[in-house]
């Protein structure tokens, strides 16, 4: 395991309770050495049978980072589209996503893109969720790594409109599955886009005790 660090490492419930979700970066690039240790950070999640399905693309290229951010706006507009015509029945986004609204565009720009992808048989019957879940354990630990050497990410999964043209472009094969994309770099540090306190709800309106609606003893 490397040593590097671009920051004296915090220690974890730091990085838990301040890391928030970063979308505006600095331009500097983020160093090999750091980027190698926040991937190597996120293999050390846990995963079922020790499989270790997930995989990670790394775009550090103008012509890569071009290519996600195009495919990310036809992926918003196919998600427009589908909102309207009613057949996207999510909740509208919320005016904390505000932020993310040229996100697609911002991609072209990003250091670094990491696409977490999940490799598991094509067809696994009622455990196909095994593996593409099993990615996001994965995710965290990058995203936490990346908190605690300075940098900041977020996760996005809404490319997932155009999960086809992402596997035919990346040259995925068919047992690898996309399942979310992660910009990296430094935060810009204009408000709300540096890592920091943030509001959360209170326990007591997200956990239940035994049952849905028991109210929690602890």
């Amino acid at each position: 395991m490397s040593d590097v660090t671009e920051q004296g490492d915090i220690g974890l419930f730091d990085a838990i309770y301040t890391m928030r979700a970063i979308r505006r970066f600095k331009p500097d690039p983020v160093p090999d050495a750091l980027l190698r240790k926040v991937i190597e950070a996120a293999g050390q999640a846990p995963s079922g049978g020790n499989r270790q399905p997930w995989r990670w693309i790394v775009i550090r290229s103008a012509e890569g980072k071009r290519m996600v951010s195009d495919l990310v706006k036809q992926a918003n507009a196919k998600a427009a589209e589908a909102r309207a015509a009613g057949q996207d029945r999510r909740p509208a986004p919320t005016p904390a996503a505000a932020p993310g609204a040229d996100f697609a565009e911002s991609l072209a720009s990003v250091p670094v893109i990491v696409i977490a992808c999940a490799q598991a048989p094509v067809s696994q019957g009622p455990w196909s969720v095994g593996p593409f879940g099993q990615t996001f354990p994965g995710v965290e630990n990058l995203l936490l790594a990346a908190r605690g050497v300075g940098l900041g990410g977020c996760i996005t999964t809404g490319f997932r409109w155009m999960a086809a043209e992402f596997k035919e472009r990346l040259g995925l094969p068919d047992d690898v599955e996309p399942t979310c994309l992660i910009p990296l770099g430094y935060p810009l540090g204009a408000d709300g886009e540096r890592h920091g306190p943030k509001m959360r709800r209170p326990i007591e309106e997200l956990a239940h005790e035994e049952r849905w609606g028991g109210a929690i003893s602890f």
